[in-house]
């Protein structure tokens, strides 16, 4: 039976002549060709061309068939005697992946949040803490945001432990929440802020208790003392009594009624910083203001009255030791930019006045920049006497600032070189950086007083002081010879271009005698300083 051919590229031909068969390529159909075998010539066409008969599987053996399973082979009739292999189900694999940064710190905000919170509930109550005074509502709101807080950025960073996250809410929550009950040090109730001094009664401090004020009969003091609740000033003013070494100063309590809270530490910087008071006076919450106890303060009512008017109306309680201030917010409110920056603007001049007069040091302090370099016009006394306080006040900075304003605004005879000087020294003793500013306008007012300061500064550094010292003209002359011999080589080089525009004929001796063994440089400022003496005769 002839064999099949595979190959679709390929014709299998039998030779008619010798029968052989070949395989040919298609593209030899209907051409002649010649057998190999026994040379015979002929036509590949449909006679030489073998055609592939075609059968059914199992009508013909061929290995290549038993790749078809259509039919098995054999059946298997015997039974296996060994046991199966029995796999166990496949462990459910959790996905390992590092936690995000940003959840990470979420996590590390959440406790700390809550335990700073936390410690301040617990510690904060005591006296001068930061919830000294404050209500029990407000530490519960303060307790209730946190706790809010906490829990959200908990849940957020634990994303495959919600569950895990919510208990560690939940716990946080309930520990925040109950501190306020367990912790109820300096715990005062306080209520709206209100204009004035109508309030509902109260009940009155046990007479029993050592701590609590005296009830006294109804009337004024006896409402004035339920609406400030008078009892912490009560001990402080029998405290700072009992003490040795207080004579002449004492306490002094402020009800500064309708204070606002963003502006009350602005009136104790100002209250401690122009009384000389302890800086461990404080400002107590209540209802409808607060009450400052201001320890070691002179016994002067008039004069803290007169501080207290530049924020408000006081009036003077001598019975119980109180100024009872009507705060005026406005007075905390700086004015419009576009006038204080135009000297061309009419109230130019009155807006930085006002400024100047503000209780916050920082106002004071623009006011004085931008008056510094306009035209001394108007309210010209009434600035400067300002100015004068605010050396006494303010810081270096401040006073750096007022010394520059002074020399355009200033004039003889106004008392600043008093204040001036009496600064610089002030300044000189602590050891601080000296405000040019302020030597200068010394220096220009020729106050001889200046004198030994810019001395002790010419000989610490004699290239910046020289200038202005040489001003002083011949009031210099004798501090500079008794420095001049033990000085160094640039305080003598120094010295003697001083003594070239300044000294007189009792200096000569002193230069021509140091002339002999100095240097070819301060020989020359010698010669130069003798010849400029002699010249003037």
């Amino acid at each position: 039976m002839d064999e099949p051919h595979s190959d679709a590229e390929k014709l299998a031909i039998r030779c008619p002549g010798c029968g052989q068969r070949f395989k040919v390529g298609l593209d030899l159909r209907d051409r002649m060709v010649e057998c190999g075998t026994c040379e015979h010539r002929f036509r590949v066409n449909e006679e030489v061309i073998v055609r592939t008969k075609k059968f059914y599987p199992g009508e013909r053996r061929n290995r290549s068939l038993d790749a078809f399973g259509r039919v098995p082979k054999t059946i298997v009739t015997g039974q296996t005697n060994f046991q199966t292999v029995q796999y166990a189900e496949e462990p459910a694999r959790v996905a390992l992946e590092p936690s995000s940064p940003v959840r990470l710190i979420f996590g590390f905000i959440a406790v700390t949040v809550a335990v700073m919170i936390a410690l301040m509930l617990i510690f904060g109550g005591s006296a001068g803490g930061v919830l000294y005074g404050t209500s029990q509502s407000k530490r519960l709101m303060l307790a209730g945001f946190t706790a809010i807080v906490t829990g959200a950025f908990l849940i957020y960073a634990n994303p495959r432990s919600r569950g895990k996250a919510v208990l560690g809410a939940l716990a946080s929550a309930s520990v925040l929440l109950g501190l306020p009950f367990l912790f109820t040090e300096g715990n005062q109730p306080v209520g709206s802020v209100t204009a004035g001094l109508e309030y509902p009664e109260r009940k009155l401090p046990d007479p029993e208790d050592g701590d609590a004020a005296p009830v006294e009969p109804d009337g004024e003091l006896a409402r004035l003392k339920r609406e400030m609740e008078y009892a912490p000033l009560e001990r402080e003013i029998l405290r700072y009594g009992s003490q040795p070494g207080n004579t002449g100063r004492g306490v002094i309590g402020l009800w500064l009624i309708g204070l606002q809270e963003l502006h009350k530490f602005q009136v104790r910087d100002y209250v401690i910083r122009n009384t000389g008071a302890d800086p461990s006076s404080h400002l107590y919450q209540r209802q409808g203001g607060y009450l400052m106890v201001v320890s070691g303060v002179a016994d002067d009512f008039a004069q803290m009255a007169r501080l207290c008017q530049r924020f408000g109306e006081a009036r003077i309680v001598e019975e119980l030791r109180v100024i009872e201030v009507r705060v005026d917010n406005a007075a905390f409110l700086e004015g419009d930019h576009d006038k204080l920056t135009d000297p061309a603007n009419p109230a130019f001049y009155e807006l930085n006045r006002r400024e100047l007069e503000s209780i916050d040091l920082e106002r004071a302090r623009k006011a004085v920049v931008r008056l510094a370099t306009a035209e001394p016009k108007l309210y010209r006394e009434d600035i400067i006497r300002r100015m004068q306080e605010l050396i006494r006040e303010g810081d270096l900075e401040l006073q750096g600032e007022v010394g520059k304003a002074l020399l355009n605004w200033g004039k003889p005879g106004d008392g600043s070189e008093k204040v001036v000087l009496e600064a610089v020294r002030k300044i000189a003793a602590t050891g601080h950086d000296m405000p040019e500013s302020l030597v200068k306008f010394l220096v220009a007012r020729k106050d001889e007083g200046v004198i030994p300061v810019l001395d002790s500064l010419w000989a610490l550094d004699c290239t910046t002081w020289e200038a202005l010292y040489v001003d002083l003209g011949p009031a210099i002359e004798d501090p500079v010879l008794a420095r001049y011999e033990k000085g160094t080589v640039t305080l003598r080089m120094s010295a003697c271009r001083l003594l070239g525009k300044v000294g007189s004929a009792k200096s000569l001796p002193v230069l021509e005698a140091s002339r002999e063994g100095s240097s070819p440089e301060v020989r020359v400022l010698i010669d130069r300083a003798i010849e400029a003496i002699r010249s003037r005769g």
